[in-house]
């Protein structure tokens, strides 16, 4: 069993692929189709890039837009002074019971 390379293409099969590539191409041909391939990867390398990019650049916005909301919702006390309690009305006084009258015929 050959070692896998590269898509269930083994070792055998990729050079028989080169010849072919040799072959058909000729010596002067390969640098210019590596040369070709090289531009390629590192056009798809930068388009992969600037993809990423903008988008942690909209990622970055709206979690710029998400704290600026928080910030808008926080109460927070002006510096130097003591933070206020919200006003609550005291408690009612506790009812008071009518002391009972003694009982009759004692």
């Amino acid at each position: 069993m050959g070692v896998l390379l590269f898509f269930d293409v083994s070792g055998g099969e990729l050079i028989v692929i080169l010849l072919f590539v040799l072959l058909f191409f000729g010596a002067k041909g390969i640098p210019d189709i590596a040369r070709t391939a090289g531009r390629t990867m590192r056009q798809l390398r930068d388009a992969t890039d600037d993809v990423q990019r903008e988008i942690r650049k909209g990622a970055n916005e709206v979690r710029r837009e998400v704290e600026a909301q928080q910030r808008a919702f926080e109460v927070r006390p002006a510096e130097g002074s003591t933070p206020q309690q919200p006003a609550v009305p005291p408690p009612p006084p506790p009812a008071v019971e009518p002391p009972s009258a003694p009982p009759a015929g004692h």
